[in-house]
């Protein structure tokens, strides 16, 4: 199950990477980069549930990095051009890691941001699918096996209210995971990215999956805000 629904995460992906291109104007962006780099960005994740019987990147290894690895020793895109194949790389490397470095050339930055977007998009609609229904049995891999909760822990809160992105390493409870994922938005980089997020409702749909107090309600209208906002500045 874990396989299919990551095999076709990635073809979404790639295919959220060319719309990106295409409703924000970047005529700059070769195509055939970002569809392959969105099409091969987890790669490695396969050979890791294998080896290690887990998606969880601590207690295995870091699939940017493994599918980088996996990537190079298949030779999957040994037929293109060399320069298109160190920037794949490169950017499949990134896509995964909790910010992007600042040693990056423009054309790198661009289409790191560009994977990174299509990536967290396709997993809020994983994530809101699987939030709504209801009737699915529980995915460890979404809620890693940490007790449900109904508070957000003080760290998660902090950060989220102060517009930065939310540590792995401070979550304690599934609550903890879901803002964690609210906390996202502020790593979106294009007016198509929150166009698309506001649109499709995830914000809305983590939030309905939530337990109601008045932290949470204050952290949803915040991030809901900071969304709606961000939208607006883009379109000036």
């Amino acid at each position: 199950m874990n396989f299919q629904i990551k095999k076709e995460h990635s073809v979404r992906v790639a295919y959220n990477a060319i719309q990106l291109v295409h409703s924000s104007g970047i005529d700059s962006i070769e195509e055939e980069v970002v569809f392959t780099a969105g099409l091969y960005h987890d790669i490695g994740r396969f050979r890791q549930l294998v080896e290690y019987n887990t998606f969880d990147d601590d207690n295995s290894t870091d699939h940017g990095d493994y599918s980088v690895e996996v990537l190079q020793e298949k030779g999957f895109i040994s037929n293109m051009d060399p320069e298109w194949q160190e920037l794949i790389f490169k950017i499949i490397k990134l896509h995964n890691k909790f910010e992007i470095p600042k040693k990056l050339t423009d054309k790198e930055l661009l289409y790191a941001k560009i994977l990174r977007d299509s990536d967290k998009l396709d997993i809020y609609k994983v994530l809101t699918d699987y939030y709504i229904d209801t009737s699915k049995d529980p995915n460890h891999t979404l809620t890693w096996e940490l007790p449900k909760g109904t508070y957000v822990s003080p760290e998660v809160a902090r950060d989220i209210l102060a517009e930065k992105l939310v540590s792995k390493s401070k979550v304690k409870s599934e609550v903890d995971i879901k803002i964690l994922q609210l906390s996202w938005v502020y790593d979106l980089n294009f007016r198509s990215s929150f166009e698309i997020l506001l649109h499709n409702r995830y914000l809305e749909k983590i939030y309905g999956s939530l337990p109601k107090n008045d932290l949470i309600i204050q952290i949803y209208r915040k991030i809901k805000v900071y969304a709606e906002n961000k939208l607006l500045e883009k379109k000036g």
